[in-house]
């Protein structure tokens, strides 16, 4: 969930993790070495995954059916790759501030899984600081650098990098909801595993 092949490894959702030599790592971070043993898709490890994805999702705001990137999430997309069929945990539902200040771009806090691509998006490919997180574990929350804490306030435009990597529907350019129909959108054909993280309004 927190990679990108414009970004650098992060290791922040652990959802990629494996055994390596009995001992449990994120995958993306993990140099291959001669000798490893890898133990990938074992019951233990996948349930290790539906576990994290399932604290993705109570852990924010996530209404799959009313959401413009139900189809092209990639939340949802792992969810159905590793055979999430409930939240098993308690939902939290956090207060979060959606930010609609910004004539072109909208941020909802409900969505962001805090998987920092548009930090560092903004950061590595942009050149600025647009966005950053805050606070520890359940307080956690994505801000952004202006001296309001508006999204309309910052350097932020739709031609950033860090407008269009979001894997969920924390960042969305206005007046483009809903616009492949249902059976049309990225993941309704094949799965993530065939896909990959390409994000519909990259192309």
């Amino acid at each position: 969930m927190c990679y990108h092949p414009e970004l650098g490894a992060h290791g922040s959702c652990r959802v990629c993790s494996v055994k390596v030599n009995g001992r449990l790592m994120a995958s993306c971070t993990t140099p291959a070495e001669a000798g490893m043993v890898v133990e990938n898709l074992s019951d233990a490890i996948q349930q290790l995954r539906s576990r994290l994805v399932q604290m993705l999702f109570v852990e924010g705001n996530h209404f799959c059916p009313s959401c413009e990137r139900s189809g092209n999430c990639q939340l949802q997309a792992v969810a159905y790759f590793v055979g999430m069929q409930d939240s098993h945990f308690a939902h939290i539902y956090p207060q979060r501030e959606l930010d609609a200040s910004h004539p072109e771009i909208l941020l909802d806090r409900d969505r962001c899984i805090q998987c920092e691509l548009c930090v560092r998006a903004s950061r590595e490919l942009d050149g600025k600081h647009v966005f950053a997180l805050t606070g520890r574990g359940g307080k956690t929350q994505l801000v952004v650098d202006a001296p309001s804490g508006l999204l309309k306030d910052s350097t932020l435009t739709t031609s950033d990098r860090a407008a269009h990597v979001c894997p969920v529907g924390a960042i969305l350019i206005k007046r483009q909801g809903y616009t492949r129909p249902i059976g049309e959108r990225l993941y309704d054909q094949a799965t993530i595993a065939c896909v990959g993280h390409h994000q519909p309004d990259e192309a």
